[in-house]
């Protein structure tokens, strides 16, 4: 239910914030009677200078300079080396006006007003100086114009890294800024709902741990600051006194959309699991989009932005087909309002593009394509996010009712069977305790059986390590000696080669039994240790009787008739004594170690011996 409604408070949200972004953009209304002035392309003489070197004075002095008129509806040049002057008359008003000119990214402006060829104003202003240089402190380049009875002509000198566009209006100074409080209100919709669906999807992401939903508010934070350098609203209020950076930020920021926009597709439609070359190709423009912002940081902006924006437009055009790809595959939900995002941003990305590049005119459309295409997108691939979880948890649902149903089943069964077998369930729990009292006593006849040699018939090396411990910690407690012996049959390896395995096999089980029969106390252990090694652990023993005990066991040994296939087998041992009070610096382990430090003495010094440590 918690997912459901989270789900519909995702689709609501993004439906209000849809339709205010939209109610904003398409129904602004103004006061004031005066209104404003669009300087178009027929009005406005354009003169390139392509060497830089004209001056003020040449331009206002010199008759015979190719001064054109605008070929377009607003001077739009795309990514020009060349400096442009721009030449138009204002015609004599009664009231002070602003001039506008609506286009952020310029580098250099310097701007001339004159009367009678007479300079009487010049202000120098543009991106490549601080924002408190600028006359008027706004996002846009704004040049207040006085009151007069005379013709004013205007002469603009522009150059710039980025695209060149001169958008130009005359205003009234209230109506402007009565336009400007709608134009803000717009934007900070627009910011507004990156800023909703950056902190929804943020604590989403940390309540589900799905990494598309933390890659989504990457994309988003990503393309918001691109569009707030556009606009200008990062040079006005983020980092007004770096230029340096503010030139270079669009460059730098462009690619890490590609970056996040690729890795947040990737993730989310899943593309490593179902459509790894897609996959691939889309992690090559993640690598490629890291180093161009990279680069963007130490190359000029004017070298490093085609290649932000040629790489934009490829990837929007790579994750519009992969979508559109995935969802006639599929047919989910989710990856229809996926296709229908990236479908909607795509338009509003390439028609921006073509506007930069000088493809598109300049016109409220061009400019706000983007903007208005990522509004909508990041509202539907919310609602994307959204029906993905939703048709994750359906699909949970659907097990869960299945499994739900299943021991609905099973209860109903067991409540027949209940009424059945009432009679029966005393006989029944007899027979399981009998059952379970037969399984008890095997599983301690095979628990001791895995204590066992299978050869000689004593316990094994498993069964000595864990009793020599628990010797060793009792007599810890009791401060008691411990004794071990380890015993080695002399030359067996000639008794199997001479007689046989089975002569061998015969050999050591009659020497454990005898040992068996000669260490008789209760607390009194005799294992197999390995191959033809016998151990003997002897607790409350001391050195002097150890060595008494094997000393008895060698001469025994030494005396058996071992016959088998009509021949005698004699047979010899030798064995290592070894006897501590065990403390907190002695182990088992040193035990042991005695024990076959003596044992290897007894056959250096000859065999069929005895040797303590």
């Amino acid at each position: 239910m918690v997912i459901k409604f989270q789900i519909s408070l995702t689709i609501k949200l993004g439906l209000s914030c849809l339709v205010a972004f939209l109610c904003a953009f398409f129904n602004p209304t103004y006061a004031e009677s005066q209104k404003q002035l669009l300087i178009n392309g027929q009005q406005i003489e354009v003169l390139i200078d392509p060497q830089h070197q004209l001056t003020i004075d040449q331009v206002i002095d010199q008759k015979n300079l190719n001064w054109e008129y605008s070929k377009f509806e607003t001077p739009s040049y795309g990514f020009s080396p060349h400096t442009y002057w721009l030449r138009f008359t204002l015609p004599a008003q009664k009231f002070e006006t602003i001039l506008d000119l609506d286009y952020a990214l310029l580098d250099y402006i310097a701007y001339y007003r004159l009367q009678n060829n007479n300079i009487i104003e010049s202000i120098f202003t543009g991106d490549k100086h601080k924002f408190s240089d600028r006359p008027i402190q706004h996002r846009s380049f704004l040049f207040p114009i006085p009151a007069s009875d005379h013709n004013q002509t205007i002469i603009l000198k522009i150059r710039s890294s980025s695209a060149i566009q001169v958008p130009l209006s005359l205003w009234p100074e209230k109506t402007f800024f009565e336009h400007d409080q709608y134009l803000f209100v717009e934007h900070g919709i627009y910011y507004g709902i990156a800023l909703v669906m950056v902190l929804y999807n943020f604590f989403l992401f940390l309540r589900l741990r799905d990494s598309a939903y933390g890659f989504y508010v990457f994309y988003v934070l990503t393309f918001a600051f691109v569009q707030l350098s556009l606009s200008g609203f990062s040079y006005q209020f983020i980092w007004p006194n770096s230029p340096e950076w503010n030139e270079k930020s669009l460059s730098v920021l462009t690619p890490l959309i590609i970056v996040s926009a690729a890795i947040f597709s990737s993730n989310f439609l899943k593309l490593a699991n179902y459509y790894p070359q897609f996959n691939k190709l889309l992690y090559i423009q993640v690598f490629i989009g890291i180093a161009i912002s990279v680069f963007s940081v130490y190359f000029p902006y004017q070298i490093m932005i085609p290649y932000a924006a040629g790489l934009a437009i490829l990837a929007c055009l790579s994750i519009f087909l992969i979508s559109y790809y995935v969802m006639l595959k599929s047919m989910y939900k989710y990856a229809i309002y996926f296709a229908a995002a990236w479908s909607i941003f795509l338009v509003g990305v390439v028609i921006l593009a073509m506007n930069k590049f000088g493809f598109l005119p300049r016109t409220w459309v061009t400019e706000s394509a983007a903007q208005i295409g990522s509004a909508i997108e990041i509202i539907l691939l919310s609602f994307a996010l959204a029906e993905r979880l939703y048709d994750a948890m359906q699909r949970r649902f659907i097990a869960e009712d299945e499994s739900l149903l299943i021991k609905e089943e099973l209860i109903r069964t067991q409540q027949k069977q209940n009424l059945i077998l009432e009679n029966e369930v005393t006989k029944r729990t007899q027979d399981l305790e009998e059952a379970l009292n037969k399984v008890k006593l095997l599983n301690n006849e095979l628990s001791d059986l895995s204590t066992i040699d299978q050869v000689t018939g004593i316990r094994n090396r498993r069964y000595f390590d864990d009793m020599l411990e628990k010797e060793f910690r009792r007599a810890l407690r009791n401060r008691s000696s411990l004794s071990l012996i380890m015993l080695d049959l002399d030359h067996f390896k000639n008794v199997n080669d001479t007689h046989g395995h089975l002569a061998g096999d015969l050999c050591l089980k009659t020497i454990a039994n005898s040992i068996y029969n000669i260490v008789k106390r209760p607390p009194d252990l005799v294992c197999r240790y390995g191959g033809e090694e016998i151990a003997i652990i002897l607790p409350d023993t001391d050195h002097k009787g150890a060595m008494v005990i094997a000393e008895r066991i060698r001469h025994h040994i030494e005396n058996l008739q071992i016959k088998f296939s009509g021949k005698t087998i004699p047979i010899t041992t030798s064995l290592g004594v070894a006897s501590f009070v065990p403390n907190n610096n002695k182990t088992t382990n040193l035990l042991i170690e005695l024990a076959d430090k003596a044992l290897y003495q007894a056959k250096y010094d000859g065999r069929n011996c005895t040797r303590s440590a």
